[in-house]
Order: structure tokens, then C-alpha cells, then sequence
């Protein structure tokens, strides 16, 4: 049987944009996401290029999860960075003897994450280090890719950019209808 791939795409690659494939008789979606005509999903693997390409439901539901409650949340804890995959880099080299100092510390970071960063959602998948994050009018989508697994490169190492909130959830809320049609 020959594969039916059916490309969607929503948004405008100069700002943010998602373009995204599903396949048939799998769950299998591959996605770029866009900014400023980046991929920021792109990477090398063995000397190709790929961007993400797996069963994203978790990642979907995590998606609707973070429109759907999105609120001002800063970043839990004093920490140097533009944006959220910075600061979450300076804030890792806290320690304290005290063990409920310590925990008390990493714990406020956990809970954080797990609404602000997608990456709790990756299921195995090779997925950007993304962190979304409310700030005024503005939804800030940072990244860190320092640490990618062996043998993956990502295009986009670190980096941040600022999108306006009506931009964000019209471009993510189509892609979110587009995927529960398919399945």
C-alpha cells in the first residue's frame, strides 16, 4: 500500500508558522515549526537532515494543555537569561547543604518545566528543547539544544524570540484541529 502523506501548513514562516505531514494507518506526524523562516525543529543525524517526525500525542496534548492554562508564570527562582532555556541553565548550578533548601529549590524548577517546557511531552521522539512562556502580550518560545543526544546535531542551538499571544494560539490552535481531524 502506498503511503498518503497529507501536508498542512498554518501561520507565516516570517513570524511563526507550523508546517506538519501525517501519514496514513500510523500516528506518525512530522512537524517544523518556524520562526523567522527558521526551523527551529531542524537537526542532523548521520549526516542528513530531518525535523521531528514521531507519534506526537503526548506533545499535542501537552500543546493544549499549555493555550488552554496559559498564564503570567515567570521563572521560579532568580536566574540570569534573556529567556526561559537560559535562565533554566544559570538556575541548575544552585546547591545548598541544607537538604530541604535543596530540594525545595529543584522541586519549584520541576513544576515549573513541566507547564513551560514541552520537552516532559517528547515520548522519544528527537524533539527541540522548546520552553513556551507567557510575558505580557507576548508568548516567548526559547530553546536550549546543548545537550542533544549523540549522533544529533540540531540547527538551532540556543536561541529565543517573542510572538504576539494572538499569533501563538491561532497558529497553534489550527494545527490542534488539523491533528484531531486525522485521528
Amino acid at each position: 500500500m502506498k503511503e498518503e502523506i497529507i501536508m498542512s501548513k498554518t501561520g507565516d514562516d516570517n513570524i511563526f508558522s507550523l508546517e506538519y505531514s501525517f501519514f496514513n494507518d500510523t500516528r506518525e506526524t512530522e512537524l517544523s515549526m518556524f520562526i523567522e523562516e527558521k526551523n527551529i525543529l531542524a537537526f542532523q543525524q548521520n549526516g542528513k537532515s530531518f525535523t521531528t517526525r514521531w507519534n506526537l500525542d503526548e506533545l499535542v496534548f501537552w500543546l493544549r494543555d499549555f493555550v488552554d492554562n496559559m498564564h503570567e508564570d515567570p521563572y521560579p527562582v532568580d536566574a540570569t537569561g534573556e529567556f526561559a532555556a537560559l535562565k533554566d541553565v544559570s538556575a541548575r548550578f544552585f546547591d545548598s547543604e541544607n537538604m530541604e533548601e535543596f530540594n525545595e529549590y529543584y522541586d519549584k524548577l520541576d513544576e515549573w518545566n513541566s507547564r513551560h517546557r514541552w520537552h516532559t511531552a517528547a515520548s522519544g521522539a528527537i524533539l527541540a528543547d522548546l520552553y513556551f512562556q507567557l510575558v505580557g502580550e507576548n508568548v516567548e518560545i526559547s530553546w536550549n539544544n546543548e545537550d542533544s543526544e549523540d549522533g544529533v546535531t540540531f540547527d538551532n542551538i540556543i536561541g529565543g524570540y517573542k510572538i504576539k499571544k494572538e499569533i501563538f494560539t491561532g497558529v497553534i490552535n489550527e494545527f490542534l484541529r488539523d491533528y484531531a481531524k486525522q485521528w
